[in-house]
C-alpha cells in the first residue's frame, strides 16, 4: 500500500532446446513483464520478424474459429487445451484441421442463407398473389396487359411518400399490400407509355422487383396454392438442413472451442518469443517478476530446463534510461475498485507514492460532502449492491463500479444524518451537524479547511515520492514539495490572522519571505548542495526572472486549489436546495382533488432526477478535485503497467 510491489530484474539464459517448455512455464506463472527487445543490446539483434509473423497468422486462425462457431450458433466460449503447445508447428496442423471444417460448414451455411432468400421470396410473392386473389384473371393475361405497365417490388417504407415528387406528371397508381421490416411491398401502374418514366421513379427510390412466377399459368389462386407448396418445400428442406447444422454444433462445437483455446495460447507464446533474444543457439528472456516470487519462478524454470537454463538478478535499472521498470498495484481488496480510478489518470511510476489508499478516503468522502442525503445514500447503496453481487447478468461486468457506488452511498447516507436530510425532507431527523440551507458559512468554511488538509497531504506525498526516488534535494526545493509545504502553511497562517482581525507575528512574516526566497533561489540550491556545476546555467538574472514567475504561477495555484474546495459545500447547498424545488412543485402541483396521488408522483420522480442528475455531476466534481487539486500536487502517473507473459486461453 502506498508503494508499488517490489520488482527484480532477471535475465534468463535458455538453450535453444528448451526455450519452447521454458516460455509455456512462464506463461503458466503469469509473474514475468518481458523487456522490449529494443534494450536488449546485440541480444535483441537476433530478434526475427518470422514470430510476428506467427502472432498476426494465430490472430487470422482465431478469428476464424470465433466465425464458425457463430455460424454453429455457439458462443465464443472456449474449453481447456490440455496438450503439448508447438507455436512453430502448431500453425501447419491446426490449419488442415480448421479448413477441413470450414469446408463442411460453410457449404451448409451458405445453402442455410439460400434457403432463407428463397422463403422470403416465396413470402413476397404469395402477398403479392394474395392481393390478387379476388381477380379471375389468369397470371400469364397480367403479365401481357394492353392498356396498363405493372411492376412488382419492395422499396424503403420512408420512400413512398418521395414517389408523388417524382411522378406528378403522369397518371400513375402506387398500391402498397405488405409492409415488414422498414420495407413495402407494392404495385405500381402506368399507362405503357410512361413506363420508363415509373421503372425510373421506383428504381430511385430502391424497389427491389418482384416478378410474378413465370411457372403459373392460371389465376391468382391457382397460384397461390404453387407457390404454397414451394414455400413449404424450402421450409422443410431448411428444418433438414437446420438440424444437419444442430449436429455439426454438436461434433465440431467442443473441438473448435480447443481449437480456440490452443490458438489463445500459442498467440501468446509467439508473441513472447518474438521478445527473446537470441545469439549462437541461446535465448535471452529478459524481464521484471514481483521479488517475493522470483524465487518460485527460478524454481520452475530449473525444473523445466532441467538444470540447463541461468537466472541472473540484475540490480532495478540496470538496463538503463530506455526502459521503465514496470508497476504493479497491490493495495486492499476494498481499495482495488477504486484503483481504475486512478489508472484513468495515469499510471504510478515505480518510484511514485501510489495514490489508491489516499483517493479511498478523500474520494468517498468527498461524494458524501456533496451528496449527503440519508435516503439518496441507501439508494446508491442498493443500486451498488446489485451490481457487486452481479444480479443482473448483463451488468456483471460491472461488479467494481458497484463497490464504489457502495461506498459512495454509505458516505452520502452518513452525511445525510450530519445534515438531518432524508429524501431532501430536513424536518424528518435531527442534524447531528449542521443545515446545509441554515448554516451556509460554516458549511462553506469548513469545505476550505478539509481542503487545506488535503492539499498538505499532496505535498507530503511530493516529498515521499521524491525520497523514494533519491531526489531528495527536487523533494526539499520543489513549490510543491518541503518549501512549498511551509510556504503554504504559513500563508494559511496569515489569511488566518488577518480574517480573525488578530495581529500577525512579525517571525511568520520573517519565515515567510525566507521561503520565497528559497524557492526563487530553488535550482541554484538545488546543483551547490548536490555538486552540479555551474551551480547557475546561464545569467543569473534569468535564472532568477525564470524562477520568479514559477513562484507565482504556484501562489496563483495554492489559492485557486484551496478555493476549489469551496465546491463541497456549494453542492452540498445546490443538493439541498435542488431537494426543496422538488417538494414546491410538488406542493403547487398536488392541490387538486387527485392531488395525493400527483404529489407523490412528482416526489418519487424529483428524487430519481436528483440522484441521476446531481449524483452524476457530483461524480464529475469529486474526480475533478482529485485530478487537478490533489494529483496535481505530486502525482505523474507516467508508469507502465504491470502485464505479465500469460497465456490468454486459460
Amino acid at each position: 500500500m502506498f508503494a508499488p510491489v517490489e520488482m527484480s530484474e532477471l535475465d534468463i539464459f535458455v538453450p535453444e532446446s528448451d526455450i519452447d517448455a521454458v516460455a509455456e512455464t512462464l506463461a503458466r506463472l503469469s509473474i514475468v513483464h518481458l523487456q522490449d527487445p529494443s534494450a536488449l543490446g546485440k541480444w535483441g539483434e537476433g530478434v526475427g520478424p518470422e514470430w510476428l509473423g506467427r502472432v498476426t497468422a494465430y490472430t487470422t486462425q482465431e478469428r476464424r474459429v470465433e466465425e464458425l462457431l457463430g455460424r454453429l450458433g455457439m458462443g465464443p466460449g472456449s474449453r481447456p487445451w490440455k496438450g503439448r503447445l508447438n507455436p512453430a508447428d502448431d500453425l501447419a496442423a491446426i490449419e488442415e484441421e480448421l479448413r477441413e471444417i470450414e469446408t463442411e460448414v460453410h457449404t451448409l451455411t451458405q445453402r442455410e442463407a439460400e434457403l432463407k432468400r428463397e422463403i422470403r421470396r416465396w413470402e413476397l410473392v404469395a402477398r403479392s398473389l394474395d392481393s390478387l386473389a379476388p381477380l379471375s384473371v389468369k397470371i400469364s393475361d397480367l403479365r401481357q396487359l394492353e392498356l396498363l405497365h405493372l411492376i412488382a417490388g419492395t422499396i424503403p417504407t420512408e420512400n413512398l411518400a418521395r414517389l408523388e415528387a417524382s411522378l406528378f406528371r403522369i397518371p400513375y397508381a402506387i398500391i402498397p399490400v405488405h409492409r415488414y421490416d422498414g420495407r413495402a411491398l407494392v404495385f405500381g401502374f402506368c399507362a405503357h407509355e410512361d413506363a420508363a418514366i415509373l421503372e425510373r421513379a421506383l428504381q430511385s427510390a430502391f424497389l427491389e422487383p418482384l416478378a410474378l412466377p413465370e411457372e403459373s399459368k392460371g389465376t391468382p389462386q391457382e397460384a397461390l396454392a404453387e407457390v404454397a407448396q414451394s414455400l413449404e418445400q424450402a421450409q422443410n428442406e431448411l428444418a433438414a438442413v437446420q438440424k444437419v447444422q444442430q449436429e455439426l454444433a454438436q461434433r465440431f462445437g467442443p473441438p473448435l472451442q480447443s481449437m480456440l483455446t490452443r490458438i489463445r495460447m500459442d498467440r501468446a507464446i509467439a508473441d513472447a518469443r518474438a521478445r527473446f533474444g537470441h545469439r549462437e543457439g541461446t535465448y535471452l528472456i529478459s524481464g521484471w517478476v514481483p521479488k517475493d516470487r522470483a524465487t518460485e519462478l527460478a524454481a520452475a524454470v530449473e525444473e523445466t530446463s532441467g538444470g540447463q537454463a541461468t537466472i541472473e538478478e540484475r540490480p532495478i535499472g540496470a538496463s538503463g534510461e530506455r526502459t521503465k521498470v514496470p508497476t504493479l498495484l497491490k493495495n486492499f481488496k476494498l481499495l482495488t475498485p477504486l484503483e481504475a480510478l486512478v489508472t484513468t489518470y495515469g499510471t504510478p511510476g515505480y518510484r511514485e507514492i501510489d495514490p489508491t489508499p489516499i483517493l479511498g478516503v478523500t474520494f468517498v468522502v468527498m461524494f458524501g460532502w456533496m451528496f449527503g442525503d440519508l435516503g439518496h445514500g441507501l439508494v446508491l447503496v442498493a443500486l451498488g449492491a446489485l451490481l457487486a453481487l452481479r444480479v443482473i447478468s448483463r451488468l456483471a461486468g460491472q461488479a467494481q463500479t458497484g463497490t464504489i457506488l457502495i461506498a459512495c452511498g454509505l458516505s452520502s447516507a452518513l452525511f445525510g444524518l450530519l445534515y438531518g436530510s432524508v429524501f431532501g425532507m430536513e424536518d424528518l431527523i435531527r442534524p447531528l451537524w449542521i443545515s446545509p440551507m441554515h448554516d451556509m458559512w460554516t458549511l462553506l468554511g469548513a469545505s476550505i479547511a478539509f481542503g487545506v488538509v488535503v492539499l498538505n497531504v499532496g505535498f507530503w506525498c511530493r516529498v515521499a515520492s521524491a525520497v523514494r526516488s533519491g531526489n531528495i534535494l527536487e523533494g526539499v526545493f520543489h513549490t510543491n514539495g518541503g518549501a512549498g509545504l511551509l510556504l503554504y502553511s504559513c500563508l494559511i497562517a496569515l489569511v488566518a490572522f488577518v480574517a480573525l482581525g488578530v495581529a500577525v507575528p512579525g517571525w511568520l512574516v520573517v519565515v515567510s519571505g525566507l521561503l520565497v526566497l528559497t524557492l526563487l533561489f530553488a535550482q541554484p540550491l538545488t546543483n551547490l548542495l548536490s555538486g552540479k556545476r555551474p551551480v547557475v546555467h546561464g545569467s543569473l538574472s534569468m535564472e532568477v526572472i525564470q524562477a520568479f514567475f514559477e513562484l507565482f504561477e504556484a501562489l496563483i495555484g495554492y489559492a485557486s486549489n484551496t478555493l476549489s474546495y469551496v465546491r463541497l459545500g456549494a453542492f452540498a447547498i445546490a443538493h439541498a436546495g435542488l431537494s426543496l424545488v422538488v417538494f414546491i412543485i410538488a406542493d403547487i402541483l398536488g392541490s387538486g382533488p387527485a392531488g395525493g396521488v400527483l404529489r407523490v408522483l412528482i416526489i418519487v420522480g424529483g428524487n430519481i432526477v436528483v440522484i441521476g442528475f446531481e449524483g452524476l455531476v457530483v461524480l464529475i466534481q469529486t474526480l475533478r478535485l482529485e485530478y487537478y487539486e490533489l494529483f496535481g500536487k505530486f502525482f505523474e502517473g507516467e508508469g507502465v503497467p504491470f502485464k505479465p507473459l500469460t497465456l490468454s486461453g486459460l
